[in-house]
């Protein structure tokens, strides 16, 4: 079985970092979990199972010359490279800049193998988990960050939608007051039978005359008066009510996948050293609490049992042991 080299993280898991039998390197991002703190031990071990059950101490690396700053403000970079045999080599930088905007490079010790100075708690954090990086190099200088600023497309066709729309607004106010205005106007008055009798008449050789009296005709007694029909107006209809859209369907709310801890299988009784229990992607500390004591509420238990510093945030494909209940 091939071995690994590893280093215990917060929660007492071992966490494989390189091969023991091939040539290779890795790359950590560590900071500090104690304000002031001036050096960082990460204390390496063997295993063949991948477990501290049965890891040996090989070591450990101490990076020194740390700036003081507050508990997990500092980025140190860490690159641990092996050449297949028992040889291990580091280096270590700072990567926040100084004010000449240049990074310091740290001091790394590699320690004989004493298992008195290994910690039993570390006293550094991984910000991010740790990245394989090619075996040629250790380190290379940073090469400056030239910030590209690509011209973006002048937004021609919203501007264009954006005046037809403000154009079609501008004409139906100007159009529409007109609209209704002749709309409203009332027909052209019709001539009585009296007013077209009573109208002048002019011919074109001689000068006009009086118009003549027009006496009301005499109308036989058997017979009716006619009456001149009644110009017909045509009513106005009246606009159809508008009836409102209805209204949208509201969409479902999106809810979170189940946590893999749900669908495991879990021990009816735990024994007095913890169940242990692989942390799956989407599992939280208060999903593995409902399903091993049905009671969410109990994580704090399961976080001080595993000397987890933050309950929120836990590593997927990691460890943890479920303790008893009671």
């Amino acid at each position: 079985m091939t071995s690994s080299i590893g280093i215990k993280i917060a929660n007492g898991e071992f966490y494989p970092v390189l091969s023991g039998n091939a040539a290779g390197k890795k790359r950590l991002i560590l900071t500090t979990v104690h304000d002031d703190q001036r050096s960082v031990q990460i204390d390496l071990y063997r295993s063949e199972t991948g477990d501290m059950n049965d890891a040996s101490y090989i070591g450990s690396l101490v990076v020194e010359n740390i700036s003081p700053k507050s508990k997990g403000e500092p980025s140190i970079e860490l690159v641990i490279a092996s050449d297949g045999s028992e040889e291990l080599s580091a280096e270590a930088l700072d990567m926040d800049a100084d004010s000449s905007g240049e990074r310091q490079r740290l001091n790394v010790l590699l320690q004989a193998s004493d298992q008195n100075n290994a910690y039993d708690i570390p006293d550094f954090e991984l910000e991010s988990e740790p990245v394989s990086t090619p075996p040629a190099g250790l380190f290379e200088e940073p090469k400056p960050v030239v910030e590209k600023h690509e011209a973006k497309p002048f937004p021609l066709i919203p501007i264009l939608i954006a005046a037809i729309v403000l154009l079609a607004l501008v004409a139906l106010l100007l159009f529409w007051p007109l609209a209704r205005k002749s709309e409203k106007t009332d027909p052209a008055p019709v001539q009585t039978v009296a007013e077209v009798a009573g109208t002048k008449t002019a011919t074109s050789t001689g000068p006009e005359q009086a118009p003549a009296e027009v006496k009301p005709a005499t109308v036989a007694k058997n017979e009716s008066t006619p009456k001149l029909a009644e110009p017909a107006v045509k009513p106005v209809p009246e606009p159809a009510p508008v009836v409102p859209p209805a209204a949208a369907s509201v969409s479902s709310k999106r809810t979170r996948p189940a946590a893999p801890v749900k669908s495991y299988k879990v021990p009816r009784t735990i024994p007095k050293e913890g169940f242990k229990y692989r942390i799956g992607w989407g599992d939280t500390l208060w999903d593995i609490s409902e399903a091993f004591y049905r009671n969410p509420w109990l994580y704090p238990r399961i976080a001080s049992f595993n000397k987890i510093r933050n309950p929120d945030l836990i590593i997927s494909g990691t460890f943890v042991r479920i303790p008893p209940k009671n």
